[in-house]
């Protein structure tokens, strides 16, 4: 405290000037009609530019939440849609949102804001749009970390058509867009552009879900079956809010499935 004074002391003819100066300022902008009309405008200036950002905080704050309740409709109505065009009403479909990602590696993840607290378990299938994307691999109370297609650690089943042949999966680590359909018979019929399609034997995802379209490029042949390139449908890079599906019998048909590959996802 003596500091304060001592240091009051040595400096009271510049503290005197300020507050003079700001007595006379404040008289002069108050007493005068031009200074005080450029006083009040610059204040309004002030207050409307923090009024319009404070707005603008507030209409995106709205907007999330307004993408967070039409996501939950969306999930909700892509369920009815599946047991209207299946005739299966086994499906069942959640919404989240991706907070942490990787595209870049060969193994990629994802991470959701929800856990077993809203409902998701390990096994369940991620879509984006209506498009396979992922599955979920572990879960903590509030979040989950889930795999994508692309990941190179992981096979997927699919197939060409809806009633074509089946196939495994792949991603080799590349184009993050591109994927490779493996095992396809010799025999099978497909053209540039023909669907390719979640097949529902691994329980991740219902049958009959868009993966991605065969691509143009020539397929390749190792002496008894066909790889498939395929241009996969999900824009990864872009993933932020995802759906998630949930098979009444996944369980029973992950387990089953696990036990005659081991390497299946």
């Amino acid at each position: 405290m003596r500091n304060l004074w001592n240091l009051i002391a040595q400096y009271h003819v510049a503290l005197l000037f300020i507050v003079l100066q700001g007595v006379a300022l404040s008289w002069f902008v108050s007493s005068h009609g031009y200074p005080r009309g450029k006083w009040v405008k610059r204040t309004m200036e002030w207050q409307g530019s923090w009024n319009q950002t404070r707005s603008q905080w507030l209409r995106l704050a709205d907007l999330d939440q307004l993408n967070q309740e039409l996501l939950a409709e969306n999930a909700s109505l892509r369920a009815e849609l599946f047991a209207l065009e299946n005739g299966d009403d086994r499906t069942q479909i959640g919404s989240a949102e991706v907070i942490r990602s990787t595209w870049t590696g060969t193994a990629n993840y994802f991470v959701l804001n929800k856990g077993i607290a809203d409902g998701i378990a390990v096994g369940q299938g991620v879509i984006q749009g209506s498009y396979a994307a992922g599955k979920i691999i572990e879960v903590s109370e509030s979040y989950a970390l889930g795999l994508p297609l692309v990941n190179q650690e992981i096979e997927w089943s699919a197939r060409i058509n809806a009633e074509g042949p089946v196939g495994r999966l792949i991603w080799d680590g590349h184009a993050i867009n591109r994927g490779t359909l493996l095992d396809i018979p010799i025999s099978a019929q497909f053209s540039p552009g023909d669907p390719v399609l979640t097949s529902g034997f691994q329980g991740y995802f219902p049958a009959g879900m868009v993966i991605g379209h065969v691509a143009e490029d020539p397929t390749e042949f190792d002496g008894q079956f066909l790889s498939v390139p395929v241009v996969l449908a999900a824009d990864f890079r872009s993933m932020r809010y995802v759906e998630i599906t949930d098979i009444e019998d996944r369980n029973d048909i992950e387990a089953m499935s696990s036990q005659l590959s081991p390497k299946a996802p």
